[in-house]
């Protein structure tokens, strides 16, 4: 009521605030008849569009952006398993290596041993170098 009062002040400002009250009054049944439908069809155009917009997100933008999640996880996973494959490679090389050294500086260790052992018995010792029993030469 307010606002068509201020609304009516507005259009006709050569009239006094009892002669605009009046007409506002005057308008109340125009104003509700119009109003009301109004109202609930702008409420009934929104409810409309807000399902128009579930159905269109639901439709066609949901499953989109779920085939972009899975093609982006199934992108990752490949990525993630060629980035580990290599480092797991590297790693098992370094890991063998390490073993490799280890267990050729125990065999180089007996060795030693026992050649030391011969020498303290002064027995001859003929066994070869660890790197001469594979067919290796001492040049390597």
């Amino acid at each position: 009521m307010y606002g068509v009062v201020e609304f009516l002040s507005w259009l006709h400002p050569d009239h006094s605030g009892g002669e605009v009250a009046e007409a506002a009054l005057a308008h109340i049944p125009a104003v509700t008849a119009l109003g009301i439908p109004a109202t609930f069809t702008l409420m009934e155009v929104i409810q409309r569009l807000m399902v128009t917009y579930d159905y269109l997100m639901n439709k066609y933008v949901r499953p989109l952006q779920e085939k972009q999640r899975e093609e982006g996880r199934a992108q990752g996973l490949a990525e993630g398993r060629a980035e580990g494959r290599e480092e797991g490679r590297s790693e098992g090389r370094e890991e063998g290596r390490a073993e490799a050294a280890a267990e050729f500086r125990r065999l180089v260790g007996e060795w030693n041993r026992r050649r030391l052992a011969a020498a303290a018995r002064n027995e001859p010792f003929d066994e070869p170098h660890p790197l001469l029993e594979n067919g290796d030469t001492q040049n390597g």
